[in-house]
């Protein structure tokens, strides 16, 4: 039975970015009017495809009403703790995955700069860990260690990390944090409604 061949991801993006380009540099040329609406409007829908997916994966998760950490994958389980992290006022910004790092965040807030280890794992974290993770503190430059997990850490894991000033997340840490962004959410969404049904009634009066 002969294999069919699986398309790369990205193997028209080269093509895409060149085509795009191509018209920009031709519409620069043509007409600056319609040059600066195009790029806007490029921008724009690149801008709501990015938020939209952010948003997808989050709400994936965190508006269930029972959130099991244990059986999401990996790479989900980094990606949510990014609007954790942002809601804490770190800017965010995840690796890439071809790129040679064990960090899978660095964080940034009013000169700190912190690189996060999120840990999926079916078994609590050693000490061995922790250390491999200030290993890695100076080749980000970073000030700060942060190890998250959806276990426990053994006590030798929080000697070193006490011993180093590193920050362990463990799993009720991790289950109050989502418990405070899922109440903020809640929270903002109660106001909107609220302050839509004020303007609507506003309207209504006025008119």
């Amino acid at each position: 039975m002969a294999k069919t061949r699986s398309t790369p991801k990205g193997r028209f993006i080269p093509i895409y970015l060149f085509l795009i380009t191509y018209l920009l540099v031709q519409l620069y040329h043509y007409d600056f009017t319609i040059f600066g609406f195009t790029l806007a409007t490029l921008l724009t829908f690149t801008g709501i495809w990015y938020w939209f997916k952010e948003y997808k994966l989050t709400s994936r998760y965190l508006s269930a009403e029972f959130l099991n950490i244990d059986e999401i994958p990996d790479k989900d389980f980094q990606k949510l703790l990014v609007p954790i992290f942002q809601r804490q006022g770190y800017s965010v910004n995840k690796m890439k995955e071809n790129y040679r790092s064990k960090a899978d965040l660095v964080l940034r807030k009013k000169g700190v700069k912190a690189i996060v280890f999120a840990k999926r794992q079916t078994s609590n974290i050693g000490s061995n860990l922790i250390k491999d993770a200030l290993a890695s503190k100076p080749t980000y430059q970073a000030s700060k260690v942060i190890v998250v997990t959806n276990r426990h850490f053994t006590k030798a894991a929080k000697q070193v990390a006490r011993a180093n000033k590193v920050v362990l997340i463990d799993r009720d840490s991790l289950d109050a944090m989502l418990d405070a962004y899922l109440e903020h959410k809640r929270t903002h969404r109660f106001i909107q409604r609220v302050r839509t049904l004020f303007m609507n009634e506003e309207m209504k009066s006025g008119s």
